[in-house]
């Protein structure tokens, strides 16, 4: 490939469109590289920070990549026009034109998400994971035939064919090869794309089934096991709308009955300390509320049960110096913080059951605090104790550029 397309300023029309294509190919394969880097877990968890970068990155390429369709906007009629007479051609060039549209807007939509309601970009995470992973897959297979050192490559094909003056009839059951080297490559790019697409699309299948991340299930290995009350079980909620997308920082910590702790020190005037048959033994009280994750996706109309955090403090005493509420995940890693006031709020849950049964070791289980009214990064998974400060503290993700302010757009 000609790298001086990138940079010479082009007069013909054809060398114009050429020099967009190949800006936009670039621009999306970073695109593309950088989004399956955001949608893996391990990176997530390995390299927490460096997922930072590649967000910023990504959003950033995002912006830009916007470019090469303005400039192509006044120059599409000229380009129909030479495409008139080929309907394969036009048909493609809409499909581009329309993943890329829906990428570029769902994109915007996610990272400007706070603008908007939950279920505005909870609609937008849906397109956005659709266009990636069909419309990607697409736009890859489209990018590698039309490239040069794929044409190049048909050409040599080609040649060789006419020097053998091999002839296929209508009803030869060889395939041509230009064809079978088209339907390789998108062969090969589905095959690749296929297990990632099929982990993508089964929540939505109804396929799922509780998979714990424990080597036993957690109703096997606490006891004794919290009785739902009767609001919880049948879930008031009418039971959860959507699907939980699980993430973590750490490995999971295996949580048992054994080695379950839940204390809550600091500046109070009575710490608490409950091993967990005490724990269980609490009054506890059942809510229904939605769940909203930062990057985007939702769950609606969950029944949690478990202890107002406003009593648990009430229980403890806050001291007058006390500013903070510091939480701590027994993961070992992963902290947050509330204001006092925050924590009072008579939402704010220290929930243990979810549509009525015991949370499970992936979602954050046994104990996991809950805070509807702010994004999932305050909601702490596998909560063990709580701590009362004088002072602020910034949280794992707010560390990692996250937003102090929390809060949901209603």
């Amino acid at each position: 490939m000609d790298k001086s397309i990138f940079y010479t300023r082009q007069k013909k029309i054809g060398q114009k469109l050429k020099q967009i294509h190949h800006w936009n190919a670039a621009l999306f394969t970073f695109l593309a590289f950088t989004g399956l880097i955001l949608v893996s877990s391990d990176f997530r968890q390995w390299l927490p920070q460096v997922r930072i970068w590649v967000k910023d990155s990504h959003i950033w390429i995002g912006m830009i990549s916007v470019l090469p369709l303005v400039i192509y906007g006044p120059k599409m009629v000229r380009h129909l026009q030479t495409l008139r007479k080929r309907k394969a051609n036009r048909q493609n060039l809409y499909l581009v034109l329309f993943v890329l549209i829906a990428l570029t807007l769902s994109g915007f939509v996610l990272t400007f998400h706070r603008n908007f309601s939950p279920g505005f970009g909870s609609f937008a995470l849906i397109v956005h994971d659709i266009m990636t992973w069909f419309g990607v897959p697409y736009l890859i297979y489209h990018s590698i035939t039309r490239s040069q050192w794929f044409k190049a490559i048909e050409k040599r094909r080609l040649k060789k064919i006419q020097e053998k003056r091999m002839v296929i009839e209508k009803g030869n059951p060889i395939m041509n090869r230009r064809t079978l080297l088209r339907r390789g490559t998108g062969a090969t790019i589905a095959l690749i794309f296929t297990p990632f697409i099929y982990q993508w699309i089964k929540p939505y299948l109804g396929t799922t089934t509780s998979q714990p991340s424990s080597p036993l299930p957690l109703t096997e290995t606490f006891s004794p096991l919290p009785a739902p009350a009767p609001s919880s079980k049948p879930p008031i909620g009418g039971g959860r709308r959507g699907n939980f997308r699980y993430y973590t920082v750490t490995t999971m910590p295996e949580v048992t009955d054994e080695n379950f702790s839940f204390t809550i020190d600091g500046l109070v005037n009575q710490p608490q300390s409950w091993n967990w048959k005490q724990f269980v033994n609490l009054n506890r009280d059942v809510q229904v509320s939605n769940f909203h994750c930062v990057t985007g996706w939702s769950v609606y109309d969950v029944t949690w049960e478990g202890i107002k955090l406003k009593d648990l403090l009430d229980l403890a005493g806050i001291k007058d110096g006390a500013k903070q509420v510091k939480f701590y995940s027994q993961d070992g890693v992963y902290t947050d913080t509330l204001s006092i006031e925050q924590a009072m709020d008579k939402n704010v849950m220290v929930a243990m059951l979810i549509d009525g049964e015991l949370i499970e070791n992936r979602n954050g289980g046994p104990v996991r605090l809950i805070v509807p009214d702010m994004y999932a990064y305050k909601s702490v998974k596998w909560l063990n104790r709580i701590e009362l400060i004088d002072h602020e503290h910034t949280g794992y993700w707010e560390q990692r550029g996250y937003s102090k302010n929390a809060w949901i757009k209603s």
